[in-house]
């Protein structure tokens, strides 16, 4: 998630700002990897013609219209479609909605999910948003419409700000028009403003929606449009753009606060410029001389040499007289220095997709950084005969025709430049560098994977009340299970989930095939970024896993349910922890307790807390040797002095790893040594009171069993094993409970100024077990669910009305039983799962919107 220092942290210009997600919708590219394959492929995604059935009502790109200029374009499939529901927009606002800002906040969500952050967590947080955004030509279509127009929906500022206001960010929201090359403005104010401290973080892009087939008709008339319909950049064939549209969203960080938090790098940005061309021939002509100034002061501030940048993603508006200007501004910069068989090699990702006008700088900007981490640049399309308006010979660039390896620099990482030129006579330039030379990128089955983030080990946090305690250290045994939580805001967007996951696995069957550590994990790598970098929604499935089988198997499970109970959804569950046990599970619970040492530090810190308590009141035998089951104890483990302390302590270690995975009650209660667990999750008592507490009960039991008969006239006996467990408890710093805590001696929870004595625990050591009392008190607390603990039924989540449960259930794998309670819509956080391992961020599948149409309607006659 974001950092939120307590005060602006401030960076120099020489800092770098990492690229830590990317999202984009573009002509023929829904997502980041389909772009990369079209632009691998030298595909072109300028059509003749929407697609979708629509109907379209005359917007360019309508099939029905009969002029190609209008009809011709590079357009987004589904950009009539949004999920107005997940972002909680009426189907009348959504219909009112401007297109831009419907891509916007689904392409901000996307971005945020790919740099693994989950977008709850950044609320109140000093996010900003920029973003390139032209004039909203949707309003030309309402305003014949059925529904008029509608000012906020189609307002850019609102556009803008409407990113953070749906996902309650406090850093500043800036909307920049100013045409082709607003999207990379953005990113230069964005850098800025991180480099300044004035935000943590940015979201960061543009967007175009080109839908006027009037306004398209007045650049035809200007000359600006190539008749043909497509960008034949630096190709003498160049006569105009064809227009397109689109969105890509880029996040920010300062560089050392990425590598701090581990985060996933594509990219790092060193350094960007903006300048205006000043007095031309006229205000649309282009400066050769602003644009050699713009690179300069762009590399100035980057730090580099200007020979050491490899590739320029030029502008390239495909235009007879700016094309050359740009060509020449750059070669005159860029050729400083450089060796000449080290041309800078230049391509346009206009001449894949099309102008995308307000979102060009950001499409290109991507593109640069996909091509730096896959070592490969795309070929430049459309390019058969060299402007012949170029010194193609004077200057040191080269049009990159065909697929082209990135140079190899060992010495260095990758480096481009990325350019953008505005109509009004404004210009951009960023400097952008990979993180690692191509030669080190990491080939599986002939693809290159997005980066992943180092591997850093997971904190432990000892939850409270157990916040003295250090984590424990030591060896652990690997985790046997692993759990892949799935939350959606319906039950297809889950089942669509699970089946991207399942097409996840079938991408990195290669990796998984190799079987091994690595493919473990890799698959614990997934959950992981599953569980801290996503949004939890009502509908939920866990999914529990050993192994890609087993994840398989599971995710079919949620993707094909064949019928069965949908997941829950709703307002989280009420749960109420119950403890049983008389003490008399062992050596039974052994194999659970030892399971829990072996794998889990807070358990393990837990346990060994209570081992050292145990030691301090008596020399043998080890508490700990007790409840493991190890060979070199000749103790009974079924003596009450021994199993009672034994059941206290796993019952309070597996109440804080509960604890660790946030799921805490609402109400306890317990029958016999269980009420001592209960009363210490109740903060009765601290866990070394509990446990002599619990030592003294069993001392007491353990010589009543030897001798039970009390004295006949109903006196207290001299010897009465009682009077310690009293002794001891009156001892203990003892307050009232901080949650509804049944008393098994009255079925009745204590009142919350209630403080439970030695003379409660003397009487409760008699009294017996009512669990089915019990269970009708919590359900008058309006209990959802009860979590079974005890030593032989691990933990078992069940409804008030079939709890208490059998006393023999084998206690389930944790990992299991926290699927189950993620399920269920307990407030799970399953990055606890993970504690004491190193884990990377890896790229995982995305949320799967569930569009409709929402377009606007002609008047009816």
């Amino acid at each position: 998630t974001a950092r939120l220092p307590s005060a602006p942290t401030v960076a120099s210009d020489s800092d770098g700002i990492a690229i830590v997600g990317m999202a984009c919708r573009f002509p023929g590219a829904p997502d980041l990897r389909s772009f990369w394959s079209l632009l691998e492929a030298g595909g072109d995604a300028v059509t003749d013609g929407r697609p979708g059935s629509g109907p379209w009502n005359g917007v360019l790109g309508d099939p029905a219209i009969d002029d190609p200029v209008s009809r011709r374009g590079g357009f987004v499939e589904g950009i009539d479609l949004f999920d107005a529901r997940f972002f909680g927009i009426t189907p009348l606002g959504a219909r009112l909605m401007d297109p831009q800002q419907r891509l916007l906040l689904e392409t901000s969500w996307h971005a945020l999910e790919d740099a693994g952050i989950e977008p709850r967590g950044l609320r109140g947080s000093r996010t900003g948003v920029y973003a390139g955004i032209a004039a909203s030509e949707y309003r030309d279509g309402m305003a014949s419409g059925a529904d008029g127009i509608n000012y906020l929906g189609t307002a850019g500022s609102m556009a803008v700000g409407g990113v953070a206001y749906r996902l309650g960010l406090m850093g500043p929201s800036m909307p920049v028009v100013l045409n082709c090359a607003a999207s990379l403005v953005a990113v230069h104010h964005a850098v800025a403003e991180l480099r300044r401290g004035e935000v943590d973080l940015a979201l960061v892009g543009g967007v175009n929606a080109a839908l006027s087939s009037g306004l398209t008709g007045e650049m035809s008339a200007l000359g600006m449009l190539a008749p043909e319909g497509r960008c034949s950049t630096f190709d003498a064939a160049a006569n105009g753009f064809v227009r397109s549209e689109g969105c890509g969203m880029v996040v920010l960080k300062r560089l050392r606060d990425a590598e701090l938090d581990g985060d996933r790098i594509w990219g790092v940005v060193n350094g960007s410029a903006v300048n205006q061309n000043g007095a031309t021939a006229g205000p649309t002509v282009p400066n050769g001389r602003a644009q050699q100034q713009v690179i300069e002061e762009a590399l100035a501030r980057a730090g580099v040499s200007p020979a050491s940048v490899d590739y320029l993603e030029a502008h390239g508006g495909a235009s007879e007289l700016g094309d050359p200007i740009e060509l020449q501004a750059a070669g005159t910069v860029y050729g400083r220095g450089r060796e000449t068989d080290s041309p800078l090699l230049v391509g346009s990702v206009k001449t894949n997709i099309g102008h995308l006008e307000s979102a060009a700088g950001i499409a290109a900007l991507i593109k640069a950084v996909l091509a730096m981490h896959h070592g490969l640049i795309p070929r430049h399309l459309h390019f058969r005969d060299p402007n012949p308006h170029v010194d193609w010979d004077g200057l040191p660039v080269r049009v990159t025709s065909a697929n082209t390896p990135w140079p190899q620099h060992p010495e260095r990482p990758p480096r481009a430049g990325v350019s953008a030129f505005g109509i009004s006579g404004t210009n951009a330039h960023v400097v952008v560098e990979g993180v690692q030379a191509p030669g080190e990128i990491t080939q599986v089955a002939n693809r290159t994977r997005p980066p992943a983030g180092p591997a850093r080990t997971v904190a432990v946090r000892v939850p409270e009340p157990l916040a003295d305690l250090q984590p424990a250290a030591g060896d652990f045994r690997p985790r046997t299970a692993c759990v892949l939580p799935l939350s959606g805001k319906s039950d297809e967007v889950l089942r669509a989930l699970a089946g991207r996951y399942l097409a996840w696995l079938d991408d990195r069957a290669a990796d998984l095939a190799a079987g091994g550590g690595g493919a473990d994990s890799l698959l614990r790598d997934m959950a992981w970024t599953a569980a801290t970098g996503r949004d939890r929604f009502p509908h939920r499935a866990g999914v529990a896993f050993r192994d890609a089988d087993s994840l398989r198997a599971g995710l079919n499970a949620v993707a094909n349910p064949d019928g069965g109970t949908p997941p829950r959804a709703g307002a989280a569950p009420r749960v109420a922890f119950a403890y049983s046990g008389d003490g008399g599970e062992w050596p039974a619970a052994a194999t659970e307790a030892t399971d829990l040492y072996e794998t889990e530090p807070v358990a393990r810190a837990v346990l060994d807390r209570c081992d050292e308590v145990w030691a301090a009141e008596r020399s043998a035998p080890s508490l700990l040797d007790v409840m493991l089951g190890r060979a070199d104890t000749e103790a009974d483990p079924r003596d009450p002095a021994i199993a009672q302390p034994a059941t206290f302590a796993l019952q309070c270690a597996l109440t804080a790893l509960w604890s660790s995975v946030g799921v805490r009650p609402r109400a306890v209660c317990g029958s016999g040594v269980g009420e001592l667990a209960a009363a210490w999750t109740a903060r009765v008592f601290g866990l070394d009171d509990g446990l002599r507490i619990t030592a003294a009960r069993g001392r007491a039991l353990a010589a009543l069993e030897r001798s039970p008969t009390p004295p006949r006239d109903g006196t207290r006996r001299p010897d009465d094993p009682l009077d310690d467990l009293e002794s001891v408890a009156s001892q203990a710093t003892l307050s009232p409970p901080t949650l509804a805590l049944v008393s098994q001696t009255t079925g009745r929870a204590l009142a919350t100024d209630h403080v439970l004595d030695g003379a409660h625990w003397r009487e409760q050591a008699r009294s017996p077990a009512n669990p089915e009392r019990c269970a009708l008190a919590l359900a008058g607390l309006d209990v959802d669910l009860i979590l079974d603990i005890g030593p032989r039924t691990g933990s078992v989540l069940t409804p008030p009305a079939a709890w208490p449960g059998p006393t023999d259930r084998p206690g389930a794998d944790f990992a299991e039983r926290v699927a189950q309670a993620y399920a269920a819509g307990l407030p799970v956080s399953c990055a606890g799962l993970f504690a004491g391992e190193e884990r990377r961020r890896i790229s995982i599948p995305d949320y799967p919107f569930e569009r409709k149409r929402y377009w606007f309607e002609l008047q009816r006659p």
